[in-house]
């Protein structure tokens, strides 16, 4: 199929699939179910599995991320030359499947974890398992070749992650014309706001210095112009105290923090700044999936729309899982019900 015909198919399939997403108003059909079972048959058309309720949040998280994975991949497979970006966003799936490997190889155990399945776009060679340096071989982060000691584990994720976020910019740069512009803006801010939750995180959870978190922070040993855009937000947060409101009140992204109440001591909450940057960029892609048709922009937005799906559904299961009420899961999601 020649690539405008292509992008048109790919555009009017993937408006179908977004209009059976579980995200925006749909989203509150996931939080007004009041059994796990209840959401299975919501999400899936096959017989709910007859296991265990803990058993069945976790298979049914499993499926959703392999459905939402075989969807990408189904609508990537539409070109015959597919656009770089978007097979760097399905690494991601990889990346994480191989953080799953090392923790289940960390534990002991002598069977495969679950990996979500990217076909052909593998980047890891699974049939190598557990031999981690036979399934890295020849790929960009070869030098992954052992289970990282407990010292390393923090840099090495990094790491990790750094590859990921330098490989899908590089993958920017190597479109042009509508197709660059439907997703710098995207993915850049993606970056910018990665970098900014994990050096709260490494704030808070570690107790790391300033001059601890810079060199963790991607694309800090870039260009001045790269680091000023993409790593500059989260730079200028790493001296401020986690529990002073006042500090925080004229950062420009203080729409990721948690609440504050006058008189009522505060504290820095990297979590809810995931789920507000999330939610944020759930924002930025649906208005570039409809404002950027039969470009690269599609799969990209589609891709980070997806992505919220997921994490809904995850917080519904587990939700349910642990007896959680319609309301609470909502308060966890930090009022979510706009989203």
């Amino acid at each position: 199929m020649d690539r405008i015909g292509a992008d048109a198919f790919v555009y009017s399939k993937a408006c179908g699939m977004y209009s059976r997403s579980y995200v925006g108003k749909r989203a509150k059909k996931l939080f007004e179910v009041k059994r796990l079972h209840d959401l299975w048959a919501l999400l899936f058309e096959d017989e709910v599995p007859l296991v265990p309720e803990s058993m069945l949040a976790l298979l049914l998280e499993r499926k959703a991320s392999q459905r939402i994975a075989s969807d990408l991949v189904d609508l990537l497979s539409v070109y015959d030359k597919p656009d770089p970006v978007v097979k760097a966003l399905l690494s991601l799936f990889e990346y994480s499947n191989l953080k799953s490997i090392i923790s289940s190889l960390s534990m002991g155990s002598t069977q495969p974890p679950f990996m979500v399945s990217i076909g052909k776009f593998s980047l890891f060679n699974h049939e190598k398992w557990p031999d981690i340096a036979a399934m890295t071989e020849g790929t960009p982060v070869s030098w992954y070749n052992r289970i990282p000691e407990i010292d390393e584990q923090i840099e090495w994720e990094s790491k990790l992650d750094h590859e990921y976020y330098r490989s899908l910019w590089a993958s920017v740069f190597m479109l042009t014309g509508k197709d660059r512009s439907s997703v710098e803006g995207l993915i850049a801010e993606e970056i910018i706001l990665q970098n900014i939750v994990w050096a709260m995180r490494l704030k808070v959870y570690y107790n790391s210095s300033p001059e601890e978190i810079m060199p963790l922070l991607a694309f800090v040993d870039s260009d001045a112009k790269t680091v000023e855009r993409l790593c500059q937000p989260a730079i200028s947060i790493l001296s401020l105290p986690v529990d002073s409101w006042d500090e925080w009140a004229s950062w420009s992204f203080k729409d990721l923090l948690n609440p504050h109440e006058e008189g009522i001591p505060w504290s820095l909450d990297p979590r809810w700044a995931q789920l507000a940057a999330d939610k944020r960029l759930y924002r930025l892609a649906l208005k570039g999936f409809h404002l950027n048709p039969f470009t690269s922009g599609v799969l990209v937005c589609f891709f980070k729309i997806k992505q919220l799906e997921e994490q809904m559904i995850r917080i519904a299961a587990e939700g349910l899982r642990l007896g959680a009420t319609e309301d609470e899961m909502y308060e966890f999601m930090g009022d979510s019900k706009n989203v």
